[in-house]
């Protein structure tokens, strides 16, 4: 969506109508799977934040590789000391527990 409006209309404007209808169409999607409007519009303003920081990205072309590697490298090591504990080939069984036991 987003090339072929940008050959017509420019990239801001295609960047801003695509990434719109991509969060709409996710949110009332995620309202009906999560039963709430309430966390499909949590998830959705969450979806738009992150659609806004990638625009930052793109358009600052000199340091995108970067700004996009500071904010990785944190992000992923949240989620390695997030997860460190979980039993990954447990998660799809009926008896995972929630919190997983300390040793």
């Amino acid at each position: 969506l987003l090339l072929s409006l940008a050959e017509h209309v420019g990239f801001e404007l295609a960047y801003l109508v695509s990434a719109g209808a991509c969060v709409g169409l996710i949110g009332f999607y995620l309202c009906f799977v999560l039963r709430s409007v309430a966390r499909g519009l949590g998830f959705s303003a969450g979806l738009a934040g992150l659609y806004g920081l990638l625009y930052g990205l793109l358009s600052a072309e000199d340091y995108a590789l970067l700004m996009g590697s500071l904010l990785l490298f944190p992000v992923l090591s949240a989620l390695i000391l997030l997860t460190r504990r979980l039993d990954w080939n447990g998660v799809g069984r009926k008896d995972f527990p929630a919190v997983p036991a300390r040793a």
